[in-house]
């Protein structure tokens, strides 16, 4: 006994798919201002040097382009590496929110 009909079920009963090929949303970013009081009375490569950043970064950061902004990653090694302390004492209440 030979059944060609699919069988159908419920759609309830079928898994959820992941389509892993949609546009994922973007990883969580952190504004650089609170870097910068870190570093406010050094000269720009200076302040770029201890912050671990690029000068040209350093410069647009001061110049108020903060877009898009630091990924947590890097805001969280720029924390701990070049400022010897966790991110949330640079970013307070912000860095939990993410």
């Amino acid at each position: 006994m030979s059944h060609t009909e699919p069988i159908e079920t419920p759609d309830e009963a079928q898994p959820e798919v992941v389509d892993v090929w949609s546009k994922r949303e973007r990883p969580p970013r952190l504004s650089p201002e609170p870097l910068l009081r870190y570093v406010a009375d050094l000269p720009c490569r200076e302040a770029a040097a201890a912050l671990g950043i690029n000068p040209g970064t350093m410069v647009k950061w001061r110049a108020g382009d903060f877009e898009p902004g630091i990924h947590y990653a890097k805001a969280d090694r720029i924390a701990i590496k070049n400022l010897r302390t966790h991110p949330s004492v640079v970013w307070g209440q912000e860095w939990w929110r993410l």
